[in-house]
């Protein structure tokens, strides 16, 4: 090959690359090879490998790994007062009612809520956390009105969840009676110890809590996660469980991990039915893009580079005879890439070996 036609060979390269970084295209087209000739018609008999033009959509996705969890942990603090008596395994589930912890032989239960407990709840006050507590008993089966009042109907049915659990009926609820927590917990972790004070633990908690929903998470950089906003449909896959699962992603934060500057945890929710998953395992998240509807398209390694910045595809005949015919290349996506010209669906053409 002479140093011109090297030369022309690059360009076109290039030309493409451009062309194709214009439109959008997420797949970069590089070591294309110009063709012997720049002939548009080929007579050689073909005999390797061939690909089919089809025609339907392309869309442009991108993967992303990460890890199957269960969620970020929250902290249960150790509120109540005294010595903790009872501690509950890693990976136990606890549910409206269940027991978190015990102190001095006294359970400390779980009462779902957003609002943390940061007062005695008694008659006479009413609030958010009074509304959570009353939305947590009548759940239990109790007679009062959900409301953000604690009246004589709550007085009465938290004397008789006390008098239900062997407690003395006060009708007053404090921290070492409940802990409001966002729902069902998984134990992460257990920082207390039997036989220390319950403020004992590491930063106060007791336990280190999760969602009992597995979810996937990822780091992602901040350009990356544009594809990836609060809500965008995702396809999940973990490994060892088999087909792709539909997701959604439900929270984008800031990654707080080693070497986070510029990045951030995407965390995607999904539902596996019936399947099992493993404890631990790795996954994939497949983010879709841009789509182009009704396109012809191939392989983008049957793309062939001419001279003059022209390209074209190899055609393989009835004969088994071949016609380089000249084609204009469009959005790419997962390998491959839209043409138009002389072609039509269904036309075999040649890829390399």
């Amino acid at each position: 090959m002479t140093t011109t036609t090297r030369k022309s060979a690059f360009i076109v390269t290039l030309s493409l690359v451009a062309l194709l970084v214009a439109g959008g295209a997420t797949w970069a087209l590089v070591g294309l090879q110009a063709p012997p000739s720049a002939s548009a018609t080929d007579t050689v008999r073909h005999h390797g490998p061939t690909t089919t033009i089809t025609k339907g959509d392309l869309t442009d996705s991108k993967v992303f790994a990460g890890a199957l969890g269960y969620g970020a942990t929250v902290g249960v603090p150790g509120a109540a007062p005294g010595t903790i008596t009872w501690l509950p395994e890693p990976g136990q589930v606890i549910e409206r009612d269940g027991i978190l912890y015990a102190v001095d032989e006294r359970a400390v239960r779980a009462m779902w809520g957003t609002v943390p407990l940061w007062r005695d709840l008694e008659r006479g006050i009413d609030g958010t956390d009074v509304q959570q507590l009353n939305t947590n008993l009548a759940a239990l089966g109790y007679d009062l009105a959900v409301d953000d009042t604690f009246g004589p109907r709550t007085e009465r049915a938290v004397k008789a969840w006390q008098h239900d659990r062997g407690q003395k009926e006060t009708g007053v609820l404090t921290a070492a009676d409940i802990a409001f927590v966002d729902g069902a917990v998984r134990v992460g972790s257990v920082t207390g110890k039997l036989g220390q004070a319950a403020s004992g633990g590491e930063g106060g908690d007791v336990l280190q809590v999760t969602s009992t929903k597995r979810i996937v998470t990822a780091t992602v950089s901040q350009r990356e996660s544009e594809r990836l906003a609060v809500g965008t449909k995702v396809d999940v896959r973990v490994n060892g469980a088999g087909a792709a699962m539909r997701g959604e992603v439900t929270d984008v934060q800031p990654s707080a991990g080693d070497d986070a500057d510029g990045k951030v945890d995407v965390s995607v929710s999904f539902d596996p039915g019936s399947r099992k998953l493993p404890t631990a395992a790795s996954a994939q998240l497949d983010a879709k893009g841009s789509t182009e509807k009704g396109v012809l398209s191939v392989p983008v390694s049957a793309l062939v580079a001419g001279t003059g910045g022209e390209y074209a595809v190899d055609v393989v005949r009835k004969d088994g005879t071949t016609d380089r015919v000249p084609v204009r290349p469009g959005f790419i996506a997962d390998g491959r890439v839209a043409i138009t010209g002389d072609v039509s669906e269904g036309d075999e053409v040649v890829v390399p070996a």
